[in-house]
């Protein structure tokens, strides 16, 4: 499922996975680099938008409140531990 994740927040952002993903950058980075994104309203939308391509609705996770300081693997993280928990419930 990550891997489906990261796919479609990377697309979303149009960025490939590793701008998004690699090397401990920060959303702010992620943010400066990617050509449809303008501001961190736009990164909500992409994690958003990647649980919904992935049919993941909002009773399955509730998106972080994270600053941009925070990297893209460690929403996923966040997000991982909330599907994980849901499924096990």
């Amino acid at each position: 499922m990550f891997a489906e994740l990261r796919t479609h927040v990377a697309r979303r952002l149009g960025l490939p996975e590793d701008e998004v993903f690699g090397a401990d950058r920060p959303l702010s980075a992620v943010l400066a680099a990617s050509p449809t994104a303008i501001n961190s309203i736009d990164l909500l939308d992409a994690f958003a938008g990647a649980l919904a391509d992935a049919g993941l609705g909002d009773d399955d996770a509730e998106l972080p409140t994270m600053t941009l300081n925070h990297t893209a693997d460690e929403v996923l993280a966040v997000l991982g531990a909330q599907l994980t928990a849901a499924e096990s419930s």
